[in-house]
This record gives structure tokens, sequence and C-alpha cells, in this order.
């Protein structure tokens, strides 16, 4: 017994410090007998406690993981159409150096309240767009979002840049307010397909009291930045469908999600106040939103 349980603890692990612990370990389980199994126990204890604490203070922000988010984020943006597909190394490399110019002011802003790779999607795709908007070289709208937008990922907005992004929530909040009783549906599939956490209270605001018909298990998923848009449609797809005891297609809550949209944009840019696309609305959700 004592044995087996040697061998399923005792595999070599590849990490540096793990390896002094293991070896440690090794050593000391190598001279014990199965009549001193108790203090082998003990030894095994210490072990582990060095290691598990080793794991709980390592930086969940590795290499791999920036490689892995940086392809994923720029190849979503070639699927929407906003890249071309020959650009696909020269983004991936201009977005992982600006990620690594800033990455130890970046990553001490992590507080855990999201899992990492959540964070670094959200992260990165801010920096995407502020890549993009500086390649078109284009402004966002005539009220200077572009401002706002927090482009060195500043946790701290300047004055100028919360009274922008203030006011400019607040007209999007009056504009929702226009989209009668389509107004939480839309602001559940906006967030959905922006990749932004759709709260408790937007999933209530949707129920209206209708039952969720096992819907809520596919409101937020971890996968979803990884995912394909047409992924993200089919799960609202699946949302809207047990909620509402349709059989839509995800075709059609693209089409409509879409329509929606370009009214949201209509309305906003009414009266020459602002020049908002789908990219410069997006921006908007994230600061909002994330």
């Amino acid at each position: 017994m004592l044995h087996f349980l040697y061998k399923k603890v005792t595999k070599t692990p590849s990490c540096d410090i793990c390896k002094k612990n293991n070896s440690s370990f090794t050593q000391k389980i190598n001279n014990k007998s199965e009549k001193n199994i108790g203090k082998t126990i003990i030894v095994f204890i210490f072990a582990a406690e060095n290691i598990t604490q080793h794991f709980f203070t390592m930086n969940p922000f590795s290499t791999e993981l920036l490689n892995k988010i940086t392809s994923i984020i720029v190849k979503k943006f070639i699927r929407s159409g906003g890249i071309d597909p020959d650009d696909y190394d020269d983004m991936t490399q201009t977005l992982r150096a600006k990620y690594l110019a800033k990455k130890e002011h970046i990553e001490s802003l992590y507080k855990g309240e999201a899992q990492p790779q959540t964070y670094m999607s959200s992260v990165l795709r801010m920096m995407m767009l502020e890549v993009l908007r500086q390649s078109q070289k284009s402004k966002v709208d005539t009220v200077d979002i572009e401002k706002a937008t927090i482009t060195e990922f500043d946790r701290s907005p300047s004055p100028e840049q919360k009274a922008i992004i203030e006011n400019e929530k607040g007209h999007f909040q009056r504009v929702m307010a226009t989209m009668g009783k389509d107004r939480a549906k839309i602001m559940m599939c906006l967030k959905k397909i922006n990749r932004l956490r759709v709260t408790d209270e937007d999933f209530a605001e949707y129920l209206d009291g209708r039952p969720d018909n096992g819907a809520r298990q596919y409101l937020n998923d971890d996968s979803d930045i990884e995912a394909a848009n047409k992924d993200i449609y089919a799960r609202l797809c699946q949302i809207t469908n047990l909620v509402e005891g349709s059989q839509n297609k995800p075709d059609a809550i693209r089409i409509w999600l879409g329509n929606k949209t370009d009214q949201i944009i209509k309305r906003m840019n009414s009266g020459n106040r602002s020049k908002y696309d789908n990219d410069s609305l997006a921006i908007l959700l994230e600061l909002m939103y994330s």
C-alpha cells in the first residue's frame, strides 16, 4: 500500500521548486520502512504543504497563456472581418509586444476576481481595438470617446476620462430605454457576444418572471472567450429558445441582434452627436461593463 502511494505522489514535476521538494521527499521516504508509515505520512504532508504553497504564489499569467489568448483574439478579429488574414503574424506580434510592454503594471492590477484567462482576454481585446484604431487613424466619435479609452490599461482614468465615460454611459442607457420590451434581451445578447459577463440582474430582467428552464447553464462560460461568434450565437439561441419556448436557429438570433444593434447605433448617432459604429459601441460596452 505504501509503495502504491509512493508511486502516485512522486511523479517527477516540471517546476524547479517542486522538483526540489519532490527530491527531498523521495530521499526521506526511501529511508523509511513500512512500519514507520506514520512518520512517512508526516514527511509527505510537509512536502505537499511546501509544493502547495509554491503553487498558490505562482504567477498565473504564463507565456503560454499569453500566446494562446493573443492568437485567439487575433483570429476572432479576422473572422469578424476586422483584420486581413495575411496580417495574422504581424498583428499577433504587435499585440504581444503591447502587452509585454505593460506586463508588470497589468498583472499587478489582477485581484483574482475573475479567471486569469478571462482577465488577460479582456486586456488583450481592449489593446486589439486600440491597435486597430491607431492603424485606421480614424476618430471613434465626435465626443472624443477615444480619449476615454484606457489605452495603457490604467485602472485610474483621469477626471476628463471619467466625465466622458459617464456622459456616454448615460447616453447609451437613454437610448436603451427606447428599445421597449426588447431592452433586457438586447442587453443580455450584447454582453454575451462581446464576451462580457451577464449578471444575475441582467438575466432576471430578461426572464421577467418566466422560468429559465435550464437556460442559466449557458449564461456565462469560461470558454466563451475562445469561442467563435457562431458558437456564441448558438448558446444565445439555446438560452432564448429555452426561456421563450421557441425553436429559432442561431442565424435568426444573429440577424435579430444585428438589426437591433443597427437601431441602437442610429439612435446613438442622431443629431450628429456621435459617430458610433459596431467597433466603437463595443469599446463603450467594454469601458462600462468590464
